[in-house]
């Protein structure tokens, strides 16, 4: 398990890296800060360092990049967290490990936290393959957690994402690019159309020009996509 620390001036920006770290079973945040001076006192007074801390660089009584040369030596790992990408070369100068810039995805962030505990991305990856986080359509900062093999498609509508499963249709407004970064293609994903994703094993009849699965769902083959047809059909001559 790691221990995390958040420090940044927006209550907004808080409640999403908290929302984050929950969504990532290794880490655990131990405490956030919205007031820099209190996380300095609290900081300076740690027994012993904390695995990572995720400080904002913008806060209107100490700069972020001040910050960190008091606290440095209180955590094994620090990433900067910011809006403003001209900060980037500043942070490699405090061996910063990483640098989130604002808005980022959830998938950017568990990125992040793969880069910089190489030895923890694998058993990471294995368990992020069971299942994916995607936004709330309710609530902000929300997410839904849902099982890879649940889900049969996902269609990306205007700004809202459909995820179908079985008997039921999850909604979302995650991205769809973001939605496909989630999907590994080495679990049977595939992207047969621009606003259509699904899975292969969930497949009842292959046409050239379309799809049928096992819950249904008719979805057309789009013309970029069409080499899904002949991988699949090589691969299950049984299908037509």
């Amino acid at each position: 398990m790691y221990t995390c620390l958040a420090i940044d001036d927006e209550f907004s920006a808080l409640e999403i890296i908290t929302d984050y770290i929950a969504a990532q079973p290794e880490l655990k945040l131990l405490k956030s800060y919205i007031n820099v001076d209190a996380a300095l006192r609290e900081i300076e007074n740690l027994k012993k360092p904390v695995d990572i801390i995720f400080l904002d660089i913008e806060m209107p009584t100490m700069n972020g990049l001040e910050v960190a040369k008091l606290i440095r030596h209180k955590t094994h790992k620090l990433v900067f967290v910011t809006a403003h990408a001209d900060y980037a070369i500043h942070s490699y100068e405090l061996e910063a490990d990483a640098f989130l810039l604002k808005p980022f995805s959830y998938t950017k962030f568990d990125q992040a936290i793969k880069k910089i505990f190489s030895g923890y991305a694998k058993a990471q990856t294995e368990k992020a393959n069971d299942f994916i986080l995607l936004k709330s359509t309710e609530q902000r900062n929300k997410f839904i957690k849902i099982k890879l093999d649940k889900i049969y498609a996902v269609e990306a509508q205007e700004r809202l994402i459909k995820v179908y499963l079985e008997k039921d249709i999850v909604f979302s407004r995650s991205s769809f690019s973001d939605v496909l970064a989630l999907l590994p293609a080495n679990l049977g994903f595939a992207q047969i159309h621009r606003s259509f994703a699904i899975a292969e094993n969930q497949i009842a009849t292959l046409e050239r020009s379309y799809v049928i699965l096992n819950n249904g769902l008719r979805i057309s083959i789009g013309r970029k996509f069409l080499d899904f047809y002949h991988k699949m059909s090589k691969k299950n001559k049984n299908l037509s």
